[in-house]
């Protein structure tokens, strides 16, 4: 498994975009932690620990050499509250909370240097994942390109609104997405998006077009005013 995502790792870097990310072989401890901005990122078999703002919980990963130990939600006294099965999959991810503590974002590796935007809100002390959200990120980059398959499009998770309801993001692909061989082809581009994770709508008025292959920015002004 891991030599074969070494391989595509390998084959896809110069190619695809991305932002500085954490491979799936990468097990240097130094690059985890906190990143700036409300992001922790957790690396392969290293300990980590991203706590809430309120401090009331946290996402724990026990460090490992082998098997990898179920990533827990925790309580302020360390009691688990619940296993997130979901990210125990041997991949690095990284999570954001929401300033009120009620809902976090995770950026969860899934190989070629891309990640997959997951939304867990907090619900009678545990974690239940919502879709809608992903689900319309999703529908709008497929729709933009037709050449796009639904499963080939991932959304990130970039940083939280001030307002806890509202999420910075970006939708990717792999390059082999749109091959020039299909009875689909095409072209795509990175697409910036403001969605509210309640009602999992996106606000139009954010709907960006990354105008380069260059390094990912966040537009600047209007809707991604920092507030």
């Amino acid at each position: 498994m891991r030599f074969i995502v070494a391989v595509a790792l390998l084959l896809l870097l110069a190619a695809t975009p991305a932002v500085a990310q954490v491979g799936a072989l990468q097990t240097d401890c130094g690059l985890g932690g906190d990143q700036g901005g409300g992001i922790y990122q957790f690396v392969a078999t290293c300990a980590g620990r991203a706590r809430s703002p309120d401090g009331r919980f946290a996402i724990i990963q026990r460090a490992y050499s082998d098997a990898q130990p179920p990533i827990e939600l925790q309580d302020s006294r360390g009691r688990t509250l619940a296993r997130l099965t979901a990210l125990s999959d041997d991949m690095p991810f990284a999570v954001g909370w929401a300033p009120n503590s009620r809902w976090f974002f995770v950026n969860h590796h899934v190989g070629s240097f891309m990640d997959r935007l997951r939304l867990f809100e907090m619900v009678g002390g545990s974690a239940v994942e919502r879709f809608g959200l992903v689900n319309s990120v999703t529908g709008i980059a497929v729709r933009r390109y037709p050449c796009l398959k639904p499963g080939l499009v991932y959304p990130n998770g970039v940083r939280w609104m001030r307002d806890s309801r509202r999420i910075v993001l970006f939708t990717t692909s792999a390059t082999y997405a749109c091959p020039v061989l299909s009875n689909r082809p095409g072209r795509w581009r990175t697409l910036w998006m403001i969605g509210d994770v309640r009602s999992g709508l996106v606000d139009p008025r954010s709907i960006r077009v990354q105008p380069d292959d260059g390094r990912l920015a966040e537009p600047l002004g209007g809707p991604y005013a920092r507030r």
